[in-house]
């Protein structure tokens, strides 16, 4: 038996070895079907096992990308159809960014409303103080990070104005 004939442990492990084994590369896919398949995940017998499943799918997927990310640098993404990708070289910081900075706006926007939305009438004096105090601290927060997000989504060429039409580039004259 060599060293290539070892199963690895956990699952996911194998399962990362198999895909890299099988080719996955940049732009290729990869269904969950094959993930499930390749980590030996049993299929749902019952409802109480639908809830069990997704979990462990959701755990493994989670560190199968983790893996390929940071040993194999494939960022893998969801397809939306089920499946996933891995973003070529050339699309993954505008990914990354693009996908960092929405997920960014929706937690600001999350918290924001959470402090917002206060019986302040059931507060104590020091708790509306503190409701206050988180206010002015969030619309600091914001103040900073969403005029960085727009200046990062800038470096990469996206679009952080939807309402506006980017205009033409064109090549400098001489």
């Amino acid at each position: 038996m060599t060293m290539e004939d070892l199963d690895l442990f956990p699952a996911w492990k194998q399962a990362v070895k198999a895909l890299i084994d099988d080719g996955l590369t940049y732009g290729k896919s990869v269904s969950r079907a094959r993930i499930i398949e390749l980590c030996a995940i049993p299929l749902p017998k019952s409802i109480e096992d639908v809830r069990r499943f997704d979990l462990q799918v959701l755990h493994i997927t989670a560190e199968i990308k983790d893996t390929l990310l940071t040993a194999h640098c494939m960022l893998l993404v969801s397809d939306q159809s089920g499946g996933y990708e891995v973003i070529p070289p050339a699309d993954q910081t505008r990914h990354a960014i693009e996908a960092g900075t929405k997920a960014m706006k929706r937690e600001m926007t999350r918290m924001a409303r959470g402090v917002s939305f206060v019986r302040s009438e059931l507060l104590t004096d020091a708790q509306r103080q503190q409701n206050t105090d988180a206010h002015a601290k969030i619309s600091k927060l914001a103040g900073m990070v969403l005029p960085a997000n727009r200046h990062l989504m800038r470096l990469v060429d996206i679009e952080t104005d939807p309402g506006h039409a980017k205009p033409p580039s064109h090549p400098k004259s001489k």
